[in-house]
C-alpha cells in the first residue's frame, strides 16, 4: 500500500481527512516541489483546521491518465471507513489531475458520492452552497458551486500546459531521432556522449562502452560466420563474463529503490532479439522514424553487411546510396527466376550450344527398342544438335579437371588467407583472454564462498553456500573448455594453409556441386568470362577469368573420338 495512516492522538471529535501527493516522475521530485513539500502544505492545512489526518498518499504518477491505481486505492479506503472521511487535501487542480475538465468532473464525482469534500490548498475550491438554504429546502438543482467554472477552468489549463509541454520536447525528440541522433536511454552496448557538430550546437550520440561493447560486436561476427549454432555462441559469451544490463526496480509510487533486475546469463532468445537490433549497425528504426530506417549519426558497432550475414535474411537492410530499406525475411532465390534441378543433366546450363549460343537441354529420347537414351541437345531454329550424355560429361571433367587457379593467384591468396587468419587468431585471442578475466574472477569468488563455508556452522546456509560453489565449478569447467576450444597455435595456422592449397590446387572440388545447381553456375560464372560452348570445350579455347588457366595437357583421344561421334545423333533418328 503507499499510503501512511497516522498514528498520532487526536480526538475522535475531529473530522477526519486524507492527503494525496503527487509528481509525475521522480526527477520532478527532485527539481521541483517534492511529495514531502506537499505533505508539509498539507497537514499544516490539515492542523490549523483541527482535522485528523486518517491516511497520506503519495504517487510518482503522470496526472493525465484517466485510470489512476492510487486514485482507486484512495476510492477503496473511504469505502472501507464509511462515514470517517470528510476532507480530501491536496496540494492544486493541477495535482489532483491533468486530465481535463472531463476527468476532473468524474474524479469529483466519485467523492461527492462518498460525502468527502475537496480542499486544494491555494483556496480555489470552494464549498457548495444551497439556493434555498434559506428557506430550509434543498433539492439537486439548488446546491450551487461557486467555483465550479475556476475549478474546470484550471483543470483543462493543466491538461493543455501538459500538452504544450509535451509537444515542445517530445517534438524536438522526434525531430531529432529522424535525423539520425539519440534521444533517452543509451543501448546495451553504448553509452551516450554529446557532441558538437558543424552548426556548433551539441547533440546526443552513442558511442561504444569500453565495457560491453565487445560482447555485442562478437554475437554478431559469430552469429555472422553461420558455422555457430546459438547455443554454442551463448555458451561462448557466458563464458567471456556477459551478463544483461542491471537496471534498477522501483516502488509502486516510484520513489525508492527496492531492488535490481538484470545481471543474467544471456540466453539464445536474448541473444536473437539482439541480433535483430538495426541500432547495431548504426540504423535508427523505430516508432518515432514511422518504423522507416534512418542511417544514424555515429558508427555502428558492426557495419550492415555482418549485420545482414547475422540475421540471415530475417531482417536485410538494403542500401542504395544514402537511402536504406529494411526488408523482413528477405530471400534472395526467390526473386530469381528458379533453375529447375535435373540431376540427371547437372551440366547443361553450364555449356552453350555451339550454334545459338543458348543452354543445352537434357532429355532422355527413345530408340527402335523403346529404351531412352540421355542426351545433351539443342535444336532452337537450327539442325538438331545432340551429345550423348555420358561422351558430353566425359569431355566437360575432362576440361574442368585440366583448369588450375595461376601462380600469382595462389600466393595472393595464401598471403590474404594468412592475413585473415591472423586477424581471426587476434579476436581469438581477445576471447581467450576474456574468459580467462571471467576465470579468474569465479575462482576468486569460490575461494570466498569456501571461506564462508568453513566459517558458518548453520546447515541451511551451508547447504546453499555448496551450492553456489558447485555452480561456479560447473561454469569454470564450461568456460575452461570453450577457452580450450578457440585457442589457435602455429601448427594449427600451417594445417589451415595446406588444407587451402590442397583445395586450390584442384579447383574441381569446389567447382563441381551437383546438389546445389544455382550455386554450381555461381561459381563457373566467377570461371569464366562468358560461358562457353561445347566446341570451346572440345578444344580447350573458352575466355577464363584472370584467375585460371588451362594446363598444357591434352585431351586422350578416346575422348575427341567419342565427341565426335555424338556431333551427329545417328543411333537417335
Amino acid at each position: 500500500m503507499n499510503y501512511k495512516i497516522d498514528t498520532k492522538s487526536q480526538k475522535n471529535a475531529y473530522p477526519g481527512c486524507i492527503i494525496h501527493c503527487r509528481v509525475s516522475t521522480p526527477k520532478q521530485s527532485e527539481q521541483g516541489e517534492s511529495l514531502d513539500d506537499q505533505r508539509k502544505i498539507c497537514e499544516g492545512i490539515a492542523h490549523d483546521r483541527d482535522y485528523k489526518i486518517l491516511a497520506i498518499f503519495r504517487e510518482s504518477f503522470s496526472g493525465r491518465k484517466k485510470y489512476r491505481a492510487t486514485f482507486e486505492e484512495i476510492l477503496a479506503f473511504i469505502d472501507k471507513h464509511p462515514g470517517q472521511v470528510k476532507y480530501y487535501i491536496f496540494r492544486v487542480i493541477d495535482r489532483f489531475t491533468r486530465g481535463g475538465t472531463f476527468v476532473y468532473e468524474t474524479m469529483k464525482q466519485e467523492l461527492t458520492k462518498r460525502e468527502v469534500e475537496m480542499i486544494d490548498s491555494y483556496g480555489i475550491i470552494q464549498p457548495s452552497k444551497n439556493t434555498l438554504e434559506h428557506l430550509g429546502v434543498a433539492y439537486d438543482w439548488s446546491k450551487n458551486n461557486p467555483s465550479e467554472i475556476t475549478e474546470l477552468v484550471m483543470a483543462n489549463q493543466g491538461k493543455q500546459f501538459v500538452t504544450d509541454m509535451l509537444t515542445r520536447t517530445i517534438g524536438r525528440q522526434i525531430a531529432l531521432t529522424r535525423e539520425g541522433y539519440h534521444t533517452g536511454v543509451n543501448d546495451d552496448g553504448y553509452i551516450n556522449n554529446k557532441k558538437e557538430f558543424a552548426d556548433g550546437k551539441k547533440r546526443t550520440i552513442q558511442i561504444p562502452d569500453p565495457e560491453r561493447a565487445k560482447y555485442f560486436i562478437e554475437m554478431f561476427n559469430l552469429r555472422a560466420e553461420g558455422v555457430h549454432s546459438d547455443q554454442q555462441i551463448v555458451d561462448r559469451l557466458n563464458s567471456m563474463g556477459f551478463k544483461t544490463r542491471i537496471k534498477n526496480r522501483w516502488d509502486r509510487p516510484h520513489e525508492k529503490k527496492i531492488g535490481q533486475i538484470g545481471g543474467v546469463k544471456l540466453s539464445v532468445k536474448k541473444l536473437q532479439a539482439y541480433i535483430q537490433k538495426p541500432i547495431y549497425c548504426g540504423v535508427v528504426c523505430e516508432k518515432w522514424t514511422n518504423r522507416l530506417p534512418v542511417r544514424a549519426k555515429w558508427e555502428g558497432l558492426v557495419n550492415i553487411e555482418v549485420f545482414n550475414r547475422a540475421n540471415k535474411g530475417k531482417i536485410f537492410i538494403k542500401e542504395d546510396g544514402d537511402n536504406l530499406q529494411i526488408i523482413y525475411n528477405y530471400n534472395p532465390a526467390r526473386i530469381k527466376k528458379k533453375i529447375k534441378n535435373n540431376p540427371l543433366f547437372p551440366f547443361r546450363r553450364l555449356v552453350l550450344c555451339p550454334t545459338c549460343k543458348k543452354p543445352f537441354v537434357g532429355s532422355s529420347p527413345a530408340g527402335k527398342s523403346r529404351k531412352g537414351f540421355p542426351t545433351y541437345h539443342c535444336g532452337r531454329n537450327h539442325k538438331y544438335f545432340g551429345v550423348k550424355k555420358s561422351v558430353f560429361e566425359d569431355n566437360f571433367m575432362a576440361f574442368i579437371n585440366r583448369l588450375k587457379f595461376k601462380p600469382i593467384v595462389i600466393e595472393t591468396i595464401e598471403d590474404v588467407l594468412i592475413s585473415k587468419y591472423r586477424t581471426e587468431q587476434k579476436r581469438l585471442t581477445i576471447n581467450s583472454g576474456d574468459i580467462n578475466k571471467h576465470l579468474s574472477d569465479l575462482s576468486h569468488e569460490k575461494a570466498n564462498a569456501i571461506d564462508a563455508l568453513i566459517a558458518t556452522k548453520s546447515p541451511a546456509i551451508r547447504s546453499e553456500i555448496e551450492a553456489k560453489i558447485e555452480s561456479m565449478e560447473k561454469q569454470i569447467l564450461d568456460a575452461k573448455s570453450i577457452r580450450n576450444r578457440i585457442e589457435i597455435d602455429e601448427s594449427d595456422i600451417r594445417l589451415f594453409i595446406k588444407k587451402c592449397k590442397e583445395i586450390m590446387e584442384h579447383p574441381k572440388e569446389l567447382l563441381i556441386d551437383t546438389e546445389n545447381l544455382e550455386a554450381q553456375q555461381s561459381l563457373f560464372g566467377l570461371v569464366f568470362d562468358k560461358f562457353p560452348t561445347y566446341t570451346d570445350i572440345l578444344n580447350g579455347t573458352p575466355k577464363l577469368s584472370l584467375a585460371f588457366e588451362v594446363s598444357q595437357q591434352k585431351h586422350s583421344k578416346k575422348y575427341l573420338l567419342a565427341a565426335l561421334r555424338g556431333v551427329e545423333p545417328r543411333f537417335y533418328a
